[in-house]
């Protein structure tokens, strides 16, 4: 197979390795960019934190809950540039996006991504019609505003929590939000020790960023790719299997603290585990409390 050019840009990338490095990584592994991150891993030049879901995207991050959170969004809204999304325009017109889709809420973002059997018109964010003036469409909104900005302007992503206690947290800037869904009684929602929880994890998750809640969720091929990773690592260590496999289990141990919310280390208190710091507090409290899921936004990722 041919290796191009743009090939070999598209590898260094997301890896930062020299050109050479990577062109050799291509040909070794037909052209294939994924493989060829696992090759320049286990050569021990490039990072599972590969760059290849970043954006020059500019804008903000943001988010509603209900005064009795148990309904809360977190919009991702994006621009051409920092100056406008720091312009009171842009961010009165994220706003006005947030509340339409509070109120609408929609299931899907385009209508490409609308299954067989349901109505655009009624799942699909940029062909709702626009709840303020139900005479356009939410796209038709955005284009107004695309001429009044003068910028390209887009939403780009959305995610409604409506199936517990709902809490969100947005960072300064408003370049990274987090949204939060708990599993617990409702009644919790006033508790001090519960709203203190509530915050202190939508805030771990935002500067620890996981992937997870717990290892049981991580998909077993993911698993399996780290594994294969660590096995070339070490493939010229003489050492025997059993040792080999222990180490292997460290190094997944390490994997699972950097992608699982409870095994991570809080970051409010480095000598424990967040798992631990939860069961803490349900301690505390003396009512049941489950993690539920999350999201994660941050301009340009």
């Amino acid at each position: 197979m041919e290796i191009t050019a743009s090939m070999v840009k598209e590898l260094r990338e997301k890896t930062d390795c020299p050109m050479m490095d990577c062109k050799k990584a291509l040909m070794e592994n037909g052209g294939d960019i994924e493989k060829s991150i696992d090759y320049l891993r286990k050569k021990g030049m490039a990072t599972a934190k590969a760059k290849a879901d970043r954006t020059a995207n500019e804008g903000i991050v943001y988010t509603i809950v209900t005064p009795d959170h148990k309904c809360g969004l977190l919009v991702e809204v994006n621009c051409e540039t920092d100056f406008v999304a720091r312009n009171d325009g842009f961010q009165a017109f994220v706003k006005e996006i947030a509340e339409h889709v509070m109120e609408a809420k929609p299931k899907y973002l385009n209508a490409q991504e609308v299954p067989a059997g349901e109505k655009a018109e009624v799942v699909c964010l940029l062909e709702q019609p626009y709840a303020k003036n139900k005479a356009i469409k939410v796209s038709d909104f955005i284009a107004e505003k695309v001429g009044s900005i003068k910028e390209n302007l887009g939403v780009k992503r959305f995610n409604i929590f409506s199936n517990g206690l709902v809490h969100s947290y947005i960072h300064m800037g408003s370049k990274l939000g987090v949204l939060l869904e708990i599993e617990c009684d409702a009644a919790l929602a006033s508790n001090s020790e519960y709203i203190e929880f509530s915050k202190d994890i939508t805030m771990q998750i935002a500067a620890a960023n996981p992937q997870f809640i717990e290892r049981s969720e991580v998909p077993a091929d993911k698993v399996e790719r780290e594994k294969e990773v660590y096995r070339g690592q070490m493939a010229e260590q003489k050492k025997p299997a059993n040792v080999l496999e222990k180490i292997i289990e460290g190094k997944l141990n390490k994997f699972y603290e950097d992608i699982c919310l409870n095994e991570q280390v809080f970051v409010k208190d480095t000598t424990v585990k967040v798992g631990a710091y939860v069961a803490d507090k349900v301690k505390k409290i003396g009512s049941p409390i489950k993690i539920k899921r999350f999201v994660r936004f941050e301009i340009g990722k």
